[in-house]
């Protein structure tokens, strides 16, 4: 399904996700590092964190380590396997009530093309998801680890780089993901989250890129409300460390992850 037709399809899912939903925004600060690091021709390893602060920095909201395994097809196709760690925090002024972690194993298909100077690059993602379940204890102040309830989600994410200068030291960027669980009360139920992004690049060295931009997210939470459903908008600014390492004695480029 080509990107237009997509988002002509989720547009009315999404206003209509927007009926009877209690809405909140916040200001966010998150700061990532990912990388691809070559060990083969056409093998490299993949390394990604992120810290996610609420309140623009003064309390937590998520934690998130990445590691995984890439296999290049070729120059424009590369298949990933990785794992995923997730500790999330309470905030905003519905905090989740316990502190709490997942766990995935996903897979996906990334692929690059080129229009004249614009690179654009599609991802294609499956998470098979953990998600800790904490019940309130015997005082009800703490969470009780009660087992994981599991699901599944995809993502899809186009993103958009265009170099600002002769040199390309200086690149604008922009993407935008879609992420939706298969198991659902419904189909407005089905959309998770979505994610709107503008970032200029600087190319600091040839390992190294620096990302600094605005980034909205969309989030949607069922019953966390008081037990309606929040839509929480989420205003972020968002700084990247990308550090590509090439342990065949050449330098990789690799398009941002998230």
């Amino acid at each position: 399904m080509r990107p237009f037709a997509l988002l002509a399809f989720i547009c009315p899912v999404l206003v209509h996700a927007q009926t009877d939903r209690v809405v909140e925004s916040n200001q966010n600060f998150w700061f990532s590092h990912w990388g691809d690091h070559h060990v083969a021709e056409k093998w490299s390893v993949h390394s990604e964190f992120h810290i996610r602060r609420a309140e623009l920095g003064v309390s937590a909201q998520q934690l998130l380590i990445r590691p995984a395994v890439n296999y290049h097809l070729n120059d424009a196709v590369i298949f990933t396997v990785g794992y995923s760690y997730y500790e999330n925090y309470g905030f905003g002024e519905f905090p989740i009530r316990f502190s709490n972690w997942e766990q995935h194993i996903y897979e996906q298909v990334q692929t690059t093309h080129r229009i004249g100077k614009l690179v654009m690059s599609h991802r294609f993602r499956i998470e098979h998801r953990w998600i800790a379940r904490l019940v309130p204890n015997a005082a009800g102040d703490e969470g009780v680890f009660d087992g994981y309830s599991t699901s599944n989600r995809m993502r899809y994410r186009i993103w958009n780089t265009y170099p600002l200068n002769k040199s390309g030291k200086l690149t604008a960027n922009a993407y935008w993901e879609l992420f939706l669980v298969t198991q659902a009360a419904s189909g407005v139920d089905r959309f998770n989250q979505g994610r709107l992004a503008g970032m200029l690049g600087y190319r600091a060295t040839k390992e190294l890129n620096i990302l600094v931009g605005y980034l909205h997210q969309n989030l949607q939470r069922p019953g966390a409300a008081n037990g309606v459903d929040l839509d929480q908008r989420n205003a972020t600014l968002h700084i990247a460390a990308v550090l590509n390492l090439d342990f065949r004695g050449k330098t990789s480029d690799s398009v941002p992850q998230d």
